[in-house]
């Protein structure tokens, strides 16, 4: 189990690089996770005293509302990190949750030898404040997208960056292989189900998308970026 959770590190991007001894750093202060489809992190709570790195699978990140809604920050695939930024997420007391969408797998290491880490080898720690920075920013422009696009701009946005990380192309388009619910995506781009349902019939009828096993397939990218640049009269608000 050792020597997998080894060669799990070894061939994560954010990792790569690194001397034997410095592996053996991460190997020594660090453990694995294994998560069940739709189980939560148990570690709920404590994105300030921990750091995460996707090994394998995949994982969603959200936050509740003091009225119960839900918006999910991020869904995070392999070679990702979390924990991070988290912890500065929920200043207001709301709490950040992690769930997993499929079986993951999860390196965690505590805070402490996290910073530890970061001051033993400099060139990771300027690689992961400047992914952080880049994450960041992905999460302010999709909060701005959500107060001046139209639900058909939202969703397309959503499936054209789930598709650069999770993207399979296929015979028939770009596949993204998550397995999604409505209340997903309603909480991807803060709208509720029923009208996340509506957007996505409407994009099927008109033959953009299509959903095979709660697995959204992009038919026709050039209408879907269209969709993202640019607001249409009569789209769907919500």
């Amino acid at each position: 189990m050792e020597h997998e959770k080894l060669w799990y590190l070894q061939r994560l991007d954010i990792f790569s690089g690194l001397s034997d001894e410095e592996y053996g750093v991460i190997d020594r202060d660090s453990q694995s996770l294994y998560l069940r489809k739709r189980q939560l992190l148990p570690f709920r709570g404590t994105a300030q005293q921990a750091v995460y790195f996707v090994k394998k699978g995949s994982i969603k990140l959200v936050r509740t509302s003091a009225e119960g809604h839900e918006f999910i920050i991020d869904i995070l695939g392999p070679s990702t990190l979390f924990g991070e930024l988290e912890g500065g997420l929920d200043a207001d007391g709301s709490e950040v949750i992690a769930e997993a969408l499929d079986e993951t797998l999860l390196c965690m290491m505590r805070r402490e030898n996290f910073d530890r880490l970061m001051a033993l080898v400099p060139a990771l720690g300027t690689r992961i404040t400047k992914l952080s920075g880049l994450r960041l920013r992905k999460i302010q422009n999709r909060l701005v997208d959500m107060l001046y696009s139209s639900v058909e701009a939202r969703l397309a946005k959503t499936f054209l960056a789930l598709a650069n990380e999770f993207g399979v192309t296929g015979r028939d388009g770009l596949l993204i292989d998550l397995r999604l619910t409505h209340n997903d995506y309603a909480g991807l781009i803060a709208s509720t189900r029923e009208t996340v349902s509506t957007g996505l019939n409407a994009l099927c009828r008109r033959g953009v998308i299509d959903i095979q096993d709660h697995r959204v397939l992009l038919k026709d990218q050039k209408q879907l970026t269209r969709l993202a640049g640019r607001e249409i009269r009569g789209e769907i608000r919500g």
